[in-house]
């Protein structure tokens, strides 16, 4: 057991090293840091959602179904989060040759592995759920054995996003050691994966709007296959405890199927994937002249596109923004109803900047370019390149990736929603300048906290204190931005006050270009 916790431990310090930024004292304070993005992560992405749908659900006298919805959500945002996690931490590790040469059974640095990436899926779960815990409250009412069974429901609830992030963990490792880096099936898998987390989002969607116009009940929404389990935790939730202890038993089961499989034969498993990997082939090419920016720019392309992890964690608002102008214009009249039956106070245009605020503010590329030059940073230090050329390429490649997706997005809602075309320029041009900001803002934060010795792409792009602290960054602006427009529109009109709002946005990226331009070129040397 003293070895168990022992290795539990090396490997959950290790999940948090990606935010260390300084000696022993500021590592123990960031790693409390870390924990603090995670949670506030899972706060975050709950309460944008579970208050919406429960006053939904209220209105068609479901609210329970709030718990089936958001535990399958909170399982599938889970498992997307620690899939990496999972490939790196359990199949990948650098460690993994040392841990095994040591008077430990490989089974027990598999356990060891397996309770660290559940303990990250822990935290994460535990506080996606409290504000689904406080909206059926809200709503339904509820006393102490509630909340008791909501808490039991959830450590068990977790196993399941850790079991997914495994199994896709395994699936990533083994096809990368059999087909050499796989960007593009990797790309090709995780854009499939992405592709049915939307679809199925559609069809939940619809099922709401036909619960809430009578044309559907609540039995039959939860009664698809692939929701049994979190139907098991629903009723279990709301007050049966023979199904909450039947679930608890299924989710003990999957994990212990799938631990077993793999410890009889891990230290096999781990040989393999390394003595099947396949290295890179180098063939000599001609190379074609061009100039510095664009050759700076194709490198920034290629290692974006090249790398799935990069992509889908900061592009996932881009692709927000293209759903969301082409389904305006497809779903024209579905999405007005839908906006009538929420019966939201804000205007339509306020709306649509505010979903366009959240859409950008995922979009941290910046945030991560820095540390992922790693230990090639050096090629770029030595280049016949200046360092105010090099940061201005990176904060432009994300503008040219906002541009045309934003443009598509501001031209689906002005056709689809008949929002006027002053209305629209007027989105656009507050979007392109809060894109600016977050590129800017994250090239500012990338040099004040890289991450240049990391042991993987996800940990940079995912655990790193650069990549966190620009997406909450440019979260917490959306939502001062929000409160000034809020505050604004009253006296000036919603035109006039997001005029104001990207004003002072443009006034903020002038003094941070300032500041790139001096003391980040010098910062950037230094590195």
């Amino acid at each position: 057991m003293k070895k168990f916790l022992a290795l539990f431990r090396v490997q959950l310090r290790a999940a948090l090293a990606g935010i260390r930024v300084g000696g022993s004292r500021k590592r123990m304070a960031s790693s409390w840091v870390t924990l603090l993005l995670v949670a506030g992560m899972g706060l975050y992405l709950s309460s944008v959602y579970s208050f919406v749908l429960a006053r939904q659900l209220a209105q068609a006298g479901a609210v329970d179904l709030l718990l089936l919805l958001m535990s399958g959500a909170a399982s599938g945002v889970g498992m997307i989060f620690t899939a990496f996690a999972a490939q790196g931490m359990v199949f990948s590790g650098r460690d993994a040759d040392f841990l095994l040469s040591m008077p430990v059974p490989p089974v027990t640095v598999l356990l060891a592995k397996l309770t660290a990436l559940y303990g990250e899926n822990l935290l994460f779960c535990i506080f996606f759920m409290v504000p689904v815990g406080i909206a059926r409250l809200w709503y339904e009412g509820g006393g102490a054995l509630f909340v008791l069974r909501l808490v039991v429901g959830t450590l068990f609830l977790t196993l399941l996003p850790t079991v997914l992030a495994l199994i896709v963990g395994f699936l990533l490792s083994w096809l990368g050691s059999r087909l050499g880096n796989g960007k593009g099936l990797g790309l090709l898998l995780y854009g499939l994966l992405f592709a049915g987390i939307f679809v199925l989002g559609i069809q939940v969607n619809r099922g709401i709007s036909a619960l809430a116009a009578g044309a559907l009940s609540g039995q039959e929404l939860g009664s698809s296959g692939w929701v049994l389990p979190f139907r098991l935790f629903q009723v279990g939730v709301c007050g049966n405890w023979g199904q909450l202890g039947l679930f608890c038993f299924l989710m003990l089961a999957l994990l212990a199927v799938v631990a077993g499989i793999l410890a009889g034969s891990y230290q096999k498993i781990l040989t393999g994937l390394e003595t099947h990997k396949k290295q890179p082939v180098y063939r000599l090419a001609r190379l074609n002249r061009v100039s510095q920016s664009r050759a700076l720019l194709k490198k920034e392309a290629s290692r974006y596109f090249g790398t799935p992890i990069y992509l889908f964690n900061t592009g996932l608002g881009l692709i927000g923004l293209v759903a969301m102008g082409v389904g305006a214009v497809i779903l024209k009249d579905r999405v007005e109803e839908y906006l009538a039956q929420l019966g939201l106070p804000l205007p339509l245009v306020l709306l649509a900047a505010a979903i366009i605020g959240l859409f950008l503010s995922t979009v941290v590329i910046t945030g991560s370019s820095i540390s992922l030059e790693g230990k090639n940073l050096w090629i770029l230090k030595e280049a016949p390149v200046s360092m105010k050329e090099v940061l201005k390429v990176k904060a432009g490649f994300q503008l040219l990736l906002v541009g045309p997706c934003l443009l598509v997005g501001v031209v689906g809602l002005v056709l689809g929603l008949n929002i006027s075309w002053v209305d629209g320029l007027a989105l656009f041009l507050l979007g392109m300048t809060f894109g600016w900001f977050t590129a800017l803002l994250g090239l500012v934060v990338n040099l004040q906290f890289p991450k240049l010795d990391a042991i993987s792409d996800m940990v940079v792009v995912k655990q790193s204190a650069a990549a966190m602290i620009s997406t909450f960054g440019g979260m917490g602006s959306v939502a001062l931005c929000g409160l000034l427009v809020w505050k604004l529109r009253g006296w000036t009109g919603e035109l006039v006050a997001m005029s104001l709002c990207a004003a002072i946005l443009l006034v903020c990226c002038l003094c941070l270009h300032r500041w790139l331009d001096t003391k980040g070129a010098r910062r950037l040397l230094e590195l």
